[in-house]
């Protein structure tokens, strides 16, 4: 038992509406933290096990190159073909990197947009709709404050009244 489970419940009581509610908020809190955490280690794991690949393939041209060295009596050619392997090993860890890091944004997008939290863009549309709306209200306020303007209806008073 945790200390979320601690009520004044007897056994046979049904949960209230309230209890259920704030029992799912905490499961769903706890599912999203688990899958924040799971593609941190995902993202952890890819950057750890790309360096190492990439270090070990470095290790391997680097073994290659001295041999072909030794046998060909340092000839470039055998320099570039192996320079053209780490080429090649190099951009399939950067794609391999790519991918798991858009595969990482795309489940914290899916996690966010299941929760209802807003996306930058939606932040962006709704301060420009709220400027446009300040910009309406200062006109209106302008209008309104103009010593020119029309009287608001409602508002006239009939020659010789007294305010």
């Amino acid at each position: 038992m945790n200390a979320h489970d601690d009520d004044d419940r007897t056994p046979g009581d049904k949960p209230s509406l309230q209890d259920q509610a704030e029992r799912f908020s905490r499961k769903l809190t706890d599912s999203a933290q688990q899958i924040w955490l799971a593609g941190v280690g995902v993202f952890a794991r890819a950057q750890a096990e790309g360096t190492r690949v990439f270090d070990d393939l470095v290790k391997e041209g680097e073994a290659v190159d001295a041999r072909n060295r030794e046998q060909a009596g340092g000839t470039p050619r055998w320099r570039d073909n192996v320079e053209e392997h780490l080429g090649e090993a190099r951009e399939k860890a950067t794609g391999t990197w790519d991918k798991v890091e858009k595969a990482f944004d795309d489940q914290v997008q899916g996690v966010l947009k299941r929760l209802h939290i807003p996306t930058a863009e939606d932040v962006a549309a709704l301060n420009a709709r709220i400027d446009a709306l300040n910009a309406r209200v200062n006109r209106a306020e302008a209008r309104n404050a103009s010593p020119n303007a029309d009287p608001r209806p409602g508002t006239h008073q009939s020659p010789g009244s007294d305010p």
